[in-house]
Protein backbone atom coordinates (compact mmCIF):
# COMPACT_ATOMS: atom_id res chain seq x y z
CA UNK A 1 0.00 0.00 0.00
CA UNK A 2 1.31 3.92 -0.26
CA UNK A 3 4.83 4.50 -1.39
CA UNK A 4 7.77 3.19 0.73
CA UNK A 5 7.94 5.74 3.04
CA UNK A 6 7.53 4.99 6.83
CA UNK A 7 4.26 4.98 8.34
CA UNK A 8 3.31 8.03 9.93
CA UNK A 9 1.81 8.03 13.17
CA UNK A 10 0.23 11.30 14.49
CA UNK A 11 -1.76 11.85 17.25
CA UNK A 12 -4.79 14.68 17.39
CA UNK A 13 -4.65 16.21 20.95
CA UNK A 14 -6.71 18.52 22.94
CA UNK A 15 -5.96 19.79 26.41
CA UNK A 16 -9.79 20.11 27.52
CA UNK A 17 -12.94 18.70 25.87
CA UNK A 18 -15.32 20.75 23.25
CA UNK A 19 -13.17 21.75 21.05
CA UNK A 20 -13.45 19.73 18.12
CA UNK A 21 -10.72 17.35 18.17
CA UNK A 22 -12.34 14.19 17.12
CA UNK A 23 -13.91 16.42 14.25
CA UNK A 24 -10.21 17.04 12.67
CA UNK A 25 -9.43 13.90 13.07
CA UNK A 26 -11.80 12.24 11.27
CA UNK A 27 -11.80 14.42 8.81
CA UNK A 28 -7.76 14.85 8.58
CA UNK A 29 -7.55 10.61 7.77
CA UNK A 30 -10.77 11.00 5.42
CA UNK A 31 -8.70 14.02 3.21
CA UNK A 32 -5.40 11.56 3.09
CA UNK A 33 -7.78 8.92 1.87
CA UNK A 34 -9.49 10.70 -0.86
CA UNK A 35 -5.91 11.84 -1.21
CA UNK A 36 -5.11 8.14 -2.16
CA UNK A 37 -3.10 7.79 0.83
CA UNK A 38 -3.47 4.18 2.87
CA UNK A 39 -4.80 5.81 6.29
CA UNK A 40 -6.28 3.81 9.45
CA UNK A 41 -8.02 5.76 11.62
CA UNK A 42 -7.65 4.81 15.57
CA UNK A 43 -10.58 5.74 18.38
CA UNK A 44 -8.15 5.87 21.49
CA UNK A 45 -10.59 7.33 23.89
CA UNK A 46 -11.72 4.65 25.73
CA UNK A 47 -14.24 6.58 28.14
CA UNK A 48 -15.88 8.63 25.45
CA UNK A 49 -15.56 7.58 22.05
CA UNK A 50 -16.70 9.37 18.63
CA UNK A 51 -15.40 8.15 15.53
CA UNK A 52 -17.87 5.03 15.01
CA UNK A 53 -20.76 7.39 15.83
CA UNK A 54 -19.15 10.36 13.37
CA UNK A 55 -18.82 7.88 10.85
CA UNK A 56 -22.31 5.96 10.85
CA UNK A 57 -19.98 2.57 11.77
CA UNK A 58 -22.35 -0.50 12.89
CA UNK A 59 -21.32 -1.63 16.56
CA UNK A 60 -18.36 -4.24 16.46
CA UNK A 61 -17.84 -6.35 19.10
CA UNK A 62 -14.16 -6.11 18.63
CA UNK A 63 -12.07 -2.79 19.22
CA UNK A 64 -9.12 -1.72 20.57
CA UNK A 65 -9.89 -2.40 23.89
CA UNK A 66 -10.03 -6.09 22.80
CA UNK A 67 -6.86 -5.91 20.54
CA UNK A 68 -4.88 -4.23 23.66
CA UNK A 69 -5.84 -6.59 26.04
CA UNK A 70 -4.17 -9.64 23.32
CA UNK A 71 -7.85 -11.06 22.82
CA UNK A 72 -7.61 -10.36 19.39
CA UNK A 73 -5.55 -9.59 16.64
CA UNK A 74 -5.40 -5.94 15.36
CA UNK A 75 -6.71 -6.99 11.69
CA UNK A 76 -9.77 -9.34 13.82
CA UNK A 77 -11.07 -4.94 14.60
CA UNK A 78 -10.12 -3.27 11.48
CA UNK A 79 -13.28 -2.20 10.00
CA UNK A 80 -13.66 -0.32 6.32
CA UNK A 81 -15.47 2.95 6.16
CA UNK A 82 -17.13 2.39 2.61
CA UNK A 83 -17.45 5.82 1.45
CA UNK A 84 -14.16 6.85 2.44
CA UNK A 85 -11.51 3.81 2.33
CA UNK A 86 -10.83 4.55 5.55
CA UNK A 87 -9.63 1.54 8.14
CA UNK A 88 -10.60 2.32 11.47
CA UNK A 89 -10.12 0.52 14.42
CA UNK A 90 -12.97 1.41 17.22
CA UNK A 91 -13.19 1.91 20.61
CA UNK A 92 -16.07 -0.22 21.93
CA UNK A 93 -19.24 2.13 23.36
CA UNK A 94 -18.95 -0.17 26.53
CA UNK A 95 -17.31 1.05 28.78
CA UNK A 96 -14.30 -1.46 30.29
CA UNK A 97 -12.83 0.19 32.70
CA UNK A 98 -9.67 -2.14 33.47
CA UNK A 99 -8.19 -1.05 29.93
CA UNK A 100 -5.20 0.50 29.67
CA UNK A 101 -3.32 2.40 26.82
CA UNK A 102 0.48 1.28 28.41
CA UNK A 103 1.03 -1.36 25.58
CA UNK A 104 -0.45 1.13 23.20
CA UNK A 105 2.66 1.82 20.95
CA UNK A 106 3.73 -1.93 20.06
CA UNK A 107 0.05 -1.87 19.00
CA UNK A 108 0.26 0.94 16.77
CA UNK A 109 3.50 -0.23 15.32
CA UNK A 110 2.00 -3.45 13.68
CA UNK A 111 0.24 -0.50 11.11
CA UNK A 112 3.48 -0.67 8.69
CA UNK A 113 1.41 -1.56 5.65
CA UNK A 114 0.24 2.21 5.56
CA UNK A 115 0.69 5.69 4.88
CA UNK A 116 -0.49 7.30 7.94
CA UNK A 117 -1.96 6.49 11.48
CA UNK A 118 -4.13 9.05 13.04
CA UNK A 119 -5.30 8.82 16.46
CA UNK A 120 -8.14 10.44 18.04
CA UNK A 121 -7.53 11.08 21.98
CA UNK A 122 -9.88 11.90 24.75
CA UNK A 123 -8.79 15.43 26.04
CA UNK A 124 -7.70 16.45 29.35
CA UNK A 125 -3.57 15.21 30.81
CA UNK A 126 -4.38 12.10 31.72
CA UNK A 127 -1.94 8.55 32.13
CA UNK A 128 -3.99 7.66 28.69
CA UNK A 129 -3.40 10.86 26.89
CA UNK A 130 0.75 10.23 27.99
CA UNK A 131 0.70 6.80 26.59
CA UNK A 132 -0.63 8.22 23.07
CA UNK A 133 1.71 11.29 22.90
CA UNK A 134 4.63 8.59 23.49
CA UNK A 135 2.72 5.94 20.90
CA UNK A 136 2.64 8.81 17.99
CA UNK A 137 5.77 10.00 16.09
CA UNK A 138 4.04 13.50 15.85
CA UNK A 139 1.22 15.22 17.50
CA UNK A 140 -1.27 18.34 16.82
CA UNK A 141 -3.11 20.04 18.85
CA UNK A 142 -6.65 21.27 18.87
CA UNK A 143 -8.05 24.21 20.77
CA UNK A 144 -10.46 27.06 20.87
CA UNK A 145 -9.46 30.64 21.11
CA UNK A 146 -10.14 31.26 24.74
CA UNK A 147 -8.02 31.12 27.87
CA UNK A 148 -8.65 28.86 29.77
CA UNK A 149 -8.01 26.01 26.19
CA UNK A 150 -5.26 27.42 25.77
CA UNK A 151 -3.57 27.32 28.85
CA UNK A 152 -4.68 23.16 28.58
CA UNK A 153 -3.14 23.43 25.18
CA UNK A 154 0.01 24.98 26.73
CA UNK A 155 0.08 21.92 29.12
CA UNK A 156 -0.13 19.22 26.23
CA UNK A 157 2.87 21.19 24.80
CA UNK A 158 4.59 20.37 28.11
CA UNK A 159 4.42 17.16 28.30
CA UNK A 160 5.60 16.26 24.46
CA UNK A 161 8.72 18.23 25.42
CA UNK A 162 8.98 15.83 27.93
CA UNK A 163 8.60 12.51 26.17
CA UNK A 164 10.62 13.96 23.24
CA UNK A 165 7.67 13.98 20.81
CA UNK A 166 7.52 16.45 18.45
CA UNK A 167 4.36 18.87 17.92
CA UNK A 168 3.56 19.92 14.34
CA UNK A 169 1.60 22.50 15.53
CA UNK A 170 -2.06 24.12 16.92
CA UNK A 171 -5.00 24.05 15.07
CA UNK A 172 -7.34 26.93 16.64
CA UNK A 173 -10.92 25.49 16.01
CA UNK A 174 -14.79 27.06 16.46
CA UNK A 175 -13.70 30.64 15.83
CA UNK A 176 -16.13 33.15 15.66
CA UNK A 177 -14.21 36.10 16.01
CA UNK A 178 -15.51 37.12 18.81
CA UNK A 179 -13.55 40.15 20.36
CA UNK A 180 -12.63 37.93 23.44
CA UNK A 181 -10.54 35.21 21.27
CA UNK A 182 -7.11 35.20 21.60
CA UNK A 183 -5.12 36.24 18.05
CA UNK A 184 -2.92 33.47 16.28
CA UNK A 185 0.33 35.69 17.60
CA UNK A 186 -1.28 35.44 21.41
CA UNK A 187 -1.67 32.15 20.89
CA UNK A 188 1.77 31.31 19.50
CA UNK A 189 3.07 33.06 22.48
CA UNK A 190 1.23 31.30 25.35
CA UNK A 191 2.12 28.01 24.29
CA UNK A 192 5.58 28.43 22.08
CA UNK A 193 4.27 26.70 19.05
CA UNK A 194 3.26 27.46 15.98
CA UNK A 195 -0.28 27.72 14.68
CA UNK A 196 -0.94 25.34 11.50
CA UNK A 197 -4.69 26.95 10.48
CA UNK A 198 -7.73 28.39 11.94
CA UNK A 199 -11.33 26.81 11.59
CA UNK A 200 -13.92 28.77 11.68
CA UNK A 201 -17.20 27.82 13.65
CA UNK A 202 -19.63 26.38 10.66
CA UNK A 203 -23.57 24.90 11.17
CA UNK A 204 -22.39 22.43 8.30
CA UNK A 205 -20.31 20.68 11.19
CA UNK A 206 -22.65 19.46 13.29
CA UNK A 207 -24.74 18.77 10.06
CA UNK A 208 -22.54 16.42 9.43
CA UNK A 209 -21.99 14.70 12.86
CA UNK A 210 -25.31 14.29 12.57
CA UNK A 211 -25.35 12.79 8.91
CA UNK A 212 -22.48 10.61 10.01
CA UNK A 213 -20.48 12.04 7.27
CA UNK A 214 -17.14 13.86 7.62
CA UNK A 215 -17.82 17.41 6.58
CA UNK A 216 -15.03 17.81 4.31
CA UNK A 217 -17.61 14.58 2.19
CA UNK A 218 -20.75 16.39 3.08
CA UNK A 219 -20.39 20.09 2.48
CA UNK A 220 -16.96 19.83 0.52
CA UNK A 221 -17.35 23.24 -0.66
CA UNK A 222 -18.30 24.76 3.17
CA UNK A 223 -15.42 27.68 4.90
CA UNK A 224 -14.99 24.68 7.49
CA UNK A 225 -14.34 21.90 4.81
CA UNK A 226 -11.87 24.30 3.24
CA UNK A 227 -9.85 25.06 6.08
CA UNK A 228 -9.37 21.11 6.96
CA UNK A 229 -8.42 20.27 3.82
CA UNK A 230 -5.75 22.98 4.16
CA UNK A 231 -4.48 21.74 7.87
CA UNK A 232 -4.65 18.12 6.61
CA UNK A 233 -1.68 19.37 3.99
CA UNK A 234 -0.23 21.73 6.37
CA UNK A 235 -0.26 18.84 9.29
CA UNK A 236 0.70 15.77 6.79
CA UNK A 237 3.27 17.84 4.29
CA UNK A 238 1.26 16.59 1.52
CA UNK A 239 0.67 19.34 -1.09
CA UNK A 240 -1.71 18.37 -3.76
CA UNK A 241 -3.29 22.02 -4.89
CA UNK A 242 -6.04 20.59 -6.30
CA UNK A 243 -8.24 19.60 -3.10
CA UNK A 244 -7.77 23.60 -2.18
CA UNK A 245 -9.63 24.73 -5.32
CA UNK A 246 -13.51 24.57 -6.36
CA UNK A 247 -14.94 21.51 -8.32
CA UNK A 248 -15.72 22.93 -12.00
CA UNK A 249 -19.62 22.85 -10.98
CA UNK A 250 -18.89 24.89 -8.05
CA UNK A 251 -16.87 27.78 -10.30
CA UNK A 252 -19.97 27.65 -12.69
CA UNK A 253 -22.69 27.94 -10.56
CA UNK A 254 -20.89 31.03 -8.84
CA UNK A 255 -20.42 32.29 -12.20
CA UNK A 256 -24.25 32.13 -13.01
CA UNK A 257 -25.08 33.76 -9.75
CA UNK A 258 -22.51 36.48 -10.13
CA UNK A 259 -24.23 36.71 -14.18
CA UNK A 260 -27.87 36.79 -12.22
CA UNK A 261 -26.77 39.61 -10.18
CA UNK A 262 -25.68 42.03 -12.78
CA UNK A 263 -29.03 41.74 -14.44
Amino acid sequence: MGDTKETQIIGIISGKGGVGKSVVAVNTASMLSKLGKSVVLVDADLSNPSVSLHLGLSYTPIGIQEVLGGKNKMTDGLVIHPLTGLRVLPASLKYKPDTSLKNLKSVLKQLTAYDYVIVDSPPGITEDVENIIEACDKVVIVTTADIPSITSASKIVSLCAAVKTSVIGIIVNRITNATYELSNKEIETMSEVKTLCDIPEDEHVPASIAARLPVVLYKPQSVASQKLKLCTLLLTGETPEQILQPSLISKLLDMIKRILRLK
